[in-house]
């Protein structure tokens, strides 16, 4: 058996084998933390400034057209206008088997900034988007068109129907908690995907996105003296998480952590979408560089590699993961003078809780 019919025979079997369970599902990314807005909007504005991410992740190398997505997000804190957390903007796009499946989502996330106390606030966020699916029908292989001798050579008695494109409204909502203490902040947050259920089938007009939560928990720690990023000679940044995704009965559990020391970073995380170990395991290691321009501004590039460690791992192989962002922490959207009459004689509060991200 040659070798590009070894890869169709295999890709072939994981259809069928999984085929009874699988239901429509996002991409997922490995290095959810830098694709914040992209989980949940409510994390739009969360810190001062202006901040622009790109993300690409090849999922499972092995698998013949295996899944490529891209991601690109930017938001600008607003804390001129009371209430205001910010304004982002996201675009996804991701391909499904050498371009067979090809998906796109453009939105807008507008955010709300609500202070409850000096060292603790809300933030509640909302994503309006389009999304764009396209098929190639003419590049599917059917299990009529397979020889067992000379692979695919048959004519296939699929009739491709006159749909190859589908466009729909989508919207998420999300809120996060943030505390912070002396050297400590905490984020919790929730979100909701996909709540009007839209349709995406290309055949089926019944056949609607399941909807998607997701949690989340991290602590950062800032071990021993801080004076700023130029200024930074000792001490180091801990960040720990606990990240939770449940779609189409389908869970995903990461828990790990970041590490932030001088110029560089580094992760370990374990991922499963079982609490049972050797069900489906992954080991994801993370490392990356800090390199700031200016006191204000500064670029992050981050590279994971997670593999499966159970025994499918020998069929689907690793996942490679890429993030290059862009932080500029003096970039306004507006510039307001403070109207202490909007607080009935209270200033309004200065830049509450604006701890640095990891």
């Amino acid at each position: 058996m040659n070798k590009n019919l070894k890869l169709i025979t295999v890709t072939v079997i994981i259809l069928f084998c999984f085929g009874s369970v699988l239901k429509a599902q996002d991409p997922d990314f490995s290095q959810f933390y830098n694709t914040p807005l992209y989980y949940n909007p409510a994390n739009v504005g969360l810190y001062k400034g202006l901040k622009a991410r790109f993300n690409y992740r090849r999922q499972w190398v092995n698998i013949p057209g295996d899944f490529k997505s891209y991601n690109f997000s930017i938001d600008i804190a607003d804390r001129d206008i009371p209430g205001a957390g910010g304004i982002g903007f996201l675009v996804n796009s991701d391909k499904e088997g050498i371009g067979w499946i090809k998906s796109t989502t453009i939105g807008v996330l507008p955010a709300v900034r609500i202070p409850i106390t000096s060292n603790f606030i809300m933030q509640v966020g909302a994503m309006i988007s389009v999304v764009h699916k396209k098929i190639d029908w003419d590049k599917l292989i059917f299990s009529d068109q397979l020889s067992a001798k000379y692979g695919n050579i048959s004519p296939s008695s699929f009739t491709s129907p006159t749909n190859d494109k589908i466009t729909y409204p989508d919207f998420s909502f999300g809120g996060i908690f943030q505390l912070q203490g002396e050297g400590v902040t905490g984020n919790l947050g929730f979100a909701a995907h996909h709540i009007t259920r839209p349709v995406e089938s290309f055949v089926d007009a019944s056949t609607q996105l399941d909807r998607k939560y997701i949690a989340n928990l991290d602590i950062i720690f800032e071990i021993g003296p801080y004076k700023g990023y130029f200024k930074r000679k000792k001490g180091f940044k801990l960040n720990p998480g606990i990240f939770y995704q449940n779609q189409a009965n389908m869970n995903l559990y990461s828990i790990g952590m970041n590490l932030y020391l001088t110029s560089l970073y580094f992760g370990i995380w374990y991922r499963n979408e079982s609490l049972e170990y050797d069900v489906y395991s992954n080991f994801l290691i993370m490392a990356g560089v800090y390199i700031p321009f200016t006191k204000s501004t500064r670029m992050k590039f981050m590279y994971s590699y997670d593999m499966q460690i159970t025994a499918s791992n020998s069929y689907t192989g690793p996942s490679h993961e890429i993030s290059l962002i862009f932080e500029l922490d003096d970039l306004k959207l507006m510039r307001l003078k403070q109207n202490n009459n909007l607080f009935r004689g209270r200033a309004l509060p200065k830049e509450a809780l604006e701890c640095t991200p990891f």
